[in-house]
């Protein structure tokens, strides 16, 4: 009998879950039955759903999407709040979201949602209402699912969208204990737990919340999230409770419950006007539940499966839960299609159910696992739990730019989607790409690259045993002897330069710089090779330390330390650049996946400090530095242009914040949302400026220098050096380690890229070019021209898994 029938899914539960997979299944030609235990499909119980663009996706492409949108307005400002109301910080990141995505974040009645869904399937006959789920017979060729009025239906697979206490989950346990007894484990019956209850509901319009805003209040083991839809609130009030319960003791609550709990929080201060007493005064619907959580280590047995809270609950803090459960839909309807479409002829065998359905919680479960720690963490912050918590509340987010909007995203940009339908073209069309290889439970792991970059710190440790126990000793003497005795000057106007042991009138500054002077007047004044040397290697430092600029200001480098520039800059003057750039990169590539640009606008750059690099770098760095080599000044006066030089990373700190508070416009907020390439044209104009600088510098030392560049460039090891030997030998080894550390962080970036399918160029075509560049333009030209095509690339091309209009599929 069970073989007459085409395969069939049967549906426990005609919420969300329940009503996506019929809508779902529909357009898969999956035939179906849906049972749902109330007698109306769309319910108002004071309910509300946040729809994210994950979801929305979906929803569009079951056609329901456009209809939900014109219901509701898109979230656009985002407030967190004291316990008094008072603003912590206000942010837009909804916006960003939007414009990542191509899909607003809205919030509506679940009702709302619930009634789209049934409106959109074409043969509603297929829905059941009043059919409570009581029994289920499982076997080797068919589910039975028995109802409380006798109704038995028959099905290929049962799928238990029946909610957090979950009727099918009970059976599945029951069943798989009978039949294979070792098959659950039995944490998963205890699992679900309530640290916190929430009262929520929707009210009226009430004056003080305006549309399309969220509000957040972080208060000792209490929060409130009041969201202004259209014409009305949707409001929440999480308390904790006095232990964390477990099944079967979590609580349940009744309206008076209800009551009482709202009676007891009237004067809760939603802003510094309004209090919950005037929200709940236009209240009309409401409910009091504990929020439990969980995930099951087991979501199928057999020909059963559960979905959304009957595996995977998380607190509404986030608002991820829905989402969640509607892309875990998603993913077992494709399996089922492939189920029915690899057994056109005959339904498909037990041991292929079976395998779809593992299969399905395999594709879910490492994004479900993240969602779910982020959303839970999320309540305790809200909370306050811990002073980790209030700490990051109240002293780290409001400093974190997009951190928490980022969260969002990542929890959005993996999402899984209805394979056998088209991909709506509007979720083509972001910033930040749909990627099913990116997001939470994607990302790459930190300690791969740390060990993947391991080449950097021995490049640091080898020029450190060169710079530090080969060339600086010697050196230290005859530093220590300059500052005693000075120097005769051998190049331009004759005279004796006399070290300056004041310059800066503050002995902590003077004591910094007198013996960099001092070093820096061997190969100013006396050594010519040092002289030729060190005159093209800080011209092309100065293409490095741009770069270094340019990246402080990424977005992307937000809280990391290539963030702080000044830290590279001012060691370096201590302790050798080429020491210290190999661990910049160390750092930067550890700290740089190329998932970090999985939005474009993550890229950007803060126009405020990007238009200020080129300017302060010529008046803090070539500037000084030219005037100290220039013979055409006397040699006293060239000192004394050292001693202006020696702090330029300094100077060029204070000079960007200067400018950024006076002359240069952050529009960076704007820029991130409307225009996500506003800085290239700086960007190559910057670089572009320097480089030629640093290539005019480098024909000039090949058409004027007295030696070989061999000579020029590659440090001698003979023993017997005298002192301006060794600090030559140590800007030498200095040049090279740096350099050496750039080219090979080019080649890390750039493998990056090439794993992520966004560079096609052969190795052989990079290092050729590379080479080439080195070779005619020098060595600063090369770093620079290579990582401005790597900006152009991140900001033009895309992964190859992310979904665009010339890749999707």
């Amino acid at each position: 009998m069970a073989d007459a029938r085409p395969f069939r899914v049967v549906i426990g539960g005609g919420g969300i879950s329940g009503l996506t997979l019929a809508n779902a299944l529909e357009k898969a030609d999956v035939d179906y039955i849906l049972l749902e235990a109330r007698d109306t499909i769309a319910p108002q119980v004071g309910a509300s759903i946040g729809l994210f663009p994950n979801g929305g996706r979906i929803m569009d492409q079951l056609g329901c999407f456009q209809r939900l949108e014109s219901k509701t307005v898109p979230l656009d400002i985002y407030y967190n709040r004291y316990a008094n109301g008072e603003v912590v910080y206000a942010g837009d990141g909804t916006q960003l979201t939007a414009r990542r995505f191509n899909y607003p974040t809205t919030f509506l009645e679940r009702e709302e949602v619930l009634r789209t869904l049934y409106d959109n399937l074409k043969d509603k006959s297929k829905v059941n209402v009043a059919k409570r789920i009581s029994k289920v017979d499982h076997n080797a060729t068919e589910v039975i699912v028995l109802c409380e009025d006798g109704t038995a239906v028959s099905g290929d697979v049962l799928v238990g969208c029946d909610g957090v206490y979950s009727k099918v989950r009970q059976e599945l346990w029951r069943i798989s204990h009978l039949q294979e007894p070792l098959a659950i484990d039995s944490k998963d019956k205890e699992m679900l737990i309530a640290e916190y209850n929430c009262l929520f509901g929707i009210s009226s319009h009430t004056d003080g919340v305006e549309e399309g805003s969220v509000n957040v209040n972080y208060s000792k083991d209490f929060s409130t999230m009041v969201i202004g839809g259209k014409g009305k609130l949707f409001w929440f009030m999480f308390k904790r409770l006095n232990e964390v319960y477990r099944m079967p003791n979590i609580p349940r609550y009744t309206k008076e419950d209800a009551e009482i709990f709202a009676a007891n929080v009237q004067g809760q201060r939603i802003t510094p006007k309004l209090t919950f007493r005037d929200i709940w005064r236009n209240r009309t619907s409401y409910t009091l539940v504990a929020t439990e959580e969980a995930q099951l280590s087991r979501w199928s047995w057999g020909r059963i499966a559960c979905v959304g809270d009957g595996v995977h609950k998380m607190t509404p803090n986030m608002g991820a839960g829905g989402n969640a459960a509607i892309e875990t839909v998603a993913a077992l309807a494709n399996e089922l299609k492939k189920m029915k479409d690899s057994s056109e002829k005959e339904k498909p065998s037990f041991e292929d159910i079976k395998s779809h359905l593992g299969n399905y919680q395999k594709i879910r479960e490492k994004r479900v696992t993240a969602i779910l720690k982020a959303a839970n963490g999320l309540t305790r912050i809200h909370a306050l739990k811990t002073w980790k918590d209030r700490l990051f509340a109240f002293h780290v987010l409001p400093y974190a730019g997009d951190m928490f909007t980022d969260l969002n995203c990542d929890m959005v940009v993996g999402a899984v989607k209805l394979d056998y339908l088209p991909v709506p073209d509007r979720s083509l069309h972001g910033t930040m790409p749909f990627n099913a290889s990116q997001g939470l439970g994607q990302q790459e792991s930190k300690l791969l690259r740390a060990i993947r970059a391991l080449p950097f710190l021995a490049i640091t440790a080898t020029a450190i045993h060169f710079m530090w126990g080969v060339a600086l000793p010697p050196a230290l003497a005859r530093i220590m002897e300059i500052m005693k005795k000075g120097v005769i000057n051998t190049f331009g106007k004759a005279g004796t330069v006399v070290p300056l042991q004041s310059f800066y009138g503050v002995e902590f500054i003077d004591s910094r710089v007198r013996g960099l002077a001092a070093c820096f007047a061997s190969f100013q004044f006396v050594d010519v090779i040092g002289n030729w040397q060190s005159y093209t290697f800080l011209t092309d430092i100065g293409i490095v330390y741009a770069i270094v600029l340019i990246e402080s200001a990424r977005r992307a480098n937000t809280m990391t330390l290539a963030s702080v520039p000044i830290l590279l800059g001012y060691n370096s003057q201590f302790f050798g650049i080429g020491v210290l750039m190999a661990l910049y990169c160390f750092v930067h590539y550890v700290q740089s996946p190329i998932e970090t640009f999985r939005a474009k606008d993550l890229r950007l750059t803060n126009m405020a400090y990007t238009a200020s690099v080129l300017p302060v770098m010529i008046l803090a760095h070539y500037i000084p530095n030219y005037a100290s080599f220039s013979t055409l000044l006397d040699p006293q006066t060239r000192h004394k242009a050292n001693w202006i030089w020696q702090p330029f990373p300094v100077y060029i700190s204070i000079l960007q914040f200067v400018l950024k508070k006076t002359v240069m416009r952050d529009t960076v907020q704007e820029d991130r949302i409307e225009n996500v390439k506003r800085d290239l044209p700086t960007i190559y104009y910057t670089i572009g400026t320097l480089c030629a600088i640093s290539a005019a510098v480098w024909w000039y030392t090949l058409a004027s220098a007295p030696v070989s560049l061999a000579t020029l460039f590659i440090p001698s090891l003979a023993t017997g050096q005298n002192g301006d030997q060794a600090i030559r030998m140590f800007l030498q080894f200095d040049e090279i380690f740096s350099f050496g550390a750039c080219f090979l962080w080019l080649l890390y970036l750039y493998a990056d890229m090439k794993r992520a399918g966004m560079l096609d160029d052969s190795w052989i075509s990079i290092v050729v070019k590379g080479t080439a560049l080195l070779i005619a333009f020098g060595p600063g030209v090369a770093i620079g021209i290579g990582w401005a095509y790597r900006e152009s690339v991140l900001a033009t091309r895309h992964h190859r898994d992310a979904l665009v209009p010339d890749k999707a599929r």
